[in-house]
C-alpha cells in the first residue's frame, strides 16, 4: 500500500479596498484588500490498494497582516456508487526566525454537514438507509457533491512579527479508504489583508474581528 499525494498551488486574486484615505485606514479596522486563493481540477485515483492525499499550499506576503475569513472545498462524485471517505484540516505556519522554537502553528478543522438524502430523494429519518445517511448529497442518480467547510471562524491575526521569514498555509485532505475513484474538486480560501501598522489597532486585534 502506498500513499499517493497530489500537491496544488491555488491561484491568487487580490482585490484592493480603495474607499478610504490612508490616514483613515491606519486609524481603523478597515482592511487594505481581500486576498483569495482558488483552484479546480481532478483528484486522481491512487491505483489499486493505495490511499491518497490532496494538499493545497501557498505563502502569504509577510509585508502585511491577515485574518482568515473562509476556507471551503467541494468534491464532485460522478459515477455509480462512488463515495468519499476523507477528513481535512488547515495548518498555518508562522516562521519568525531560525530554529524549531521560532515556528508557530495554528490548526483548524474542516468538516461536512450530513445531507441526509439518498439517491431516491428520501430525506426522512427511517426512510434513508444507514449507508446513505452521510455527507453525500445526490444531485442525480448516484451523482453528488461533498462540500467541506470550516465550522469555527478563526479570530487570530496572522501578523508578521519582527524577523519573520514567511507565513505558510496548507489545507490537507486525506482519504483513508483505498483504491477510490477520481474526483473533481473546487477549492476556495479568503483572507482580509491589513497594513502592519494596523496590527496594533484594537479594532483589528479585538476578540470580534472586523469582517
Amino acid at each position: 500500500m502506498t500513499l499517493v499525494t497530489t500537491s496544488v498551488t491555488p491561484e491568487q486574486r487580490i482585490t484592493p479596498f480603495t474607499g478610504v484615505s490612508e490616514i483613515q485606514r491606519e486609524r481603523s479596522g478597515i482592511a487594505r484588500a481581500e486576498v483569495v486563493y482558488s483552484s479546480f481540477g481532478i483528484w486522481a485515483a491512487p491505483g489499486s490498494g493505495n490511499n491518497r492525499g490532496l494538499i493545497f499550499t501557498w505563502d502569504l506576503d509577510p509585508n502585511y497582516g491577515y485574518v482568515l475569513m473562509d476556507c471551503t472545498a467541494a468534491f464532485i462524485l460522478s459515477a455509480d456508487f462512488i463515495d468519499m471517505q476523507a477528513s481535512a484540516f488547515m495548518e498555518i505556519t508562522t516562521n519568525t526566525g531560525p530554529g524549531a522554537s521560532s515556528i508557530e502553528r495554528q490548526y483548524y478543522g474542516m468538516g461536512v454537514i450530513p445531507s441526509r438524502q439518498d439517491s431516491a430523494g428520501n430525506t426522512a429519518i427511517g426512510s434513508v438507509t444507514a449507508d446513505e445517511y452521510n455527507t453525500l448529497f445526490p444531485a442525480g442518480t448516484y451523482v453528488g457533491v461533498m462540500a467541506f467547510n470550516m465550522p469555527v471562524k478563526p479570530t487570530a491575526l496572522l501578523y508578521p512579527f519582527p524577523g519573520i521569514n514567511d507565513i505558510s498555509c496548507s489545507v490537507v485532505f486525506g482519504e483513508y479508504a483505498s483504491n477510490k475513484a477520481a474526483l473533481a474538486y473546487r477549492f476556495y480560501a479568503r483572507f482580509l489583508q491589513y497594513d502592519i501598522t494596523q496590527g496594533y489597532n484594537y479594532q483589528v486585534n479585538s476578540p470580534v474581528i472586523t469582517r
